[in-house]
């Protein structure tokens, strides 16, 4: 069954097709280029039997952002018998897809839905392992709304200060399509002797996240501070895989923690190294392969016949979400 990537809106696939997922890193800021494209150009460089397209086909597998849900289904009847796969990221449910990507396993049902990592940072350079258990220079990688409001405030930078370490926020605000990318150095990781990414206080322990700041960190040798996070817990098998912190004041005991014990720190490099293994590009790639060229298209194969039309898919599955969300008397 032929694999198409649905990519709406862009203006030059051809040379989307010819980037490089390992070094033009700034080509994935949004989350249908960091989901789809990046996908798309893993598995073609791989030689699996993908297409990328601004025009969905009339059958075979086709992928989609569920930020392009309306344009996929502005297709209509053209889409014939496609199996539609929403990649849902950080957005609602893609009432239109036949079956779901999700970012961690809080929605996964491995009936309908599948949980697959987010891709590594792409062109990642890990920490220079010659800085040992170091600690001068912290920083947050990221946009500007996603990190905690008390680690924006003077008061944080003035602590790691007194302590000779630096504060470094790799950060812009985000814009969409208009995000100014050219400030930012999200792969370097070289001389960063800790990861800090905590979002604003709860919003439900941010559900629908990636656990990509986690991964990133273990595949760049850096201890992280992280927030209290549904993917981030979904991925913890040891004290040593991150700091858990929720506020200033747990940001800087762990920070205190980690100057008073070196040898935690040489113990979380190494933890995370090892943990590092199944996150890499590599790593995540069989999955994707699996998922579109064998799972899907089994389960779609026993469903034929039985699908009902895209309009009354949606309808049916709109009422189904309110149903769930709807407060028991």
């Amino acid at each position: 069954m032929e694999v198409t990537f649905f990519l709406a809106g862009e203006r030059d696939l051809e040379r989307l097709a010819r980037v490089d997922p390992d070094r033009d890193w700034w080509e994935f800021q949004r989350g249908e280029r960091a989901w789809v494209l990046q996908a798309y150009l893993r598995l073609a460089r791989a030689g699996w039997p993908v297409r990328l397209a601004g025009t969905p086909p009339a059958a075979g597998v086709v992928v989609f952002h569920a930020k392009h849900e309306r344009e996929l289904c502005a297709a209509g009847r053209a889409l014939g018998d496609a199996v539609l796969v929403g990649v849902r990221a950080d957005n609602r449910e893609p009432l239109a897809a036949d079956f779901e990507i999700v970012q961690n396993g809080r929605f996964a049902d491995g009936r309908r839905r599948f949980a697959l990592p987010h891709w590594p940072q792409p062109g990642l350079l890990p920490r220079d392992p010659t800085r040992g258990s170091r600690l001068e220079r912290a920083g947050y990688k990221g946009f500007d709304a996603n990190l905690h409001p008390a680690l924006r405030a003077p008061a944080w930078r003035d602590f790691l200060a007194a302590r000779g370490i630096e504060w470094v926020v790799d950060s812009v605000e985000f814009a969409g399509a208009a995000t100014d990318a050219l400030p930012l150095d999200w792969p370097d990781y070289r001389t960063l002797d800790l990861v800090v990414a905590v979002r604003p206080p709860d919003r439900a322990l941010w559900r629908s996240k990636p656990a990509s700041k986690l991964f990133n960190a273990w595949l760049a040798g850096v201890p992280a501070l992280l927030g209290p996070e549904v993917a981030y817990r979904e991925l913890r098998r040891s004290p040593l895989d991150y700091l858990e912190v929720a506020s200033r004041a747990e940001a800087e005991a762990a920070v205190e923690r980690l100057l008073a014990e070196p040898a935690r720190y040489a113990a979380m490099v190494e933890n995370g190294r090892a943990r590092a293994a199944e996150f890499t590009a590599g790593a995540i790639l069989p999955r994707w392969a699996e998922l579109l060229f064998g799972t899907i298209p089994a389960l779609a194969a026993g469903r034929r016949g039985r699908r009902l039309p895209l309009p009354m898919r949606r309808a049916a599955r709109r009422l189904g979400r309110a149903a769930t969300l709807r407060p028991a008397r």
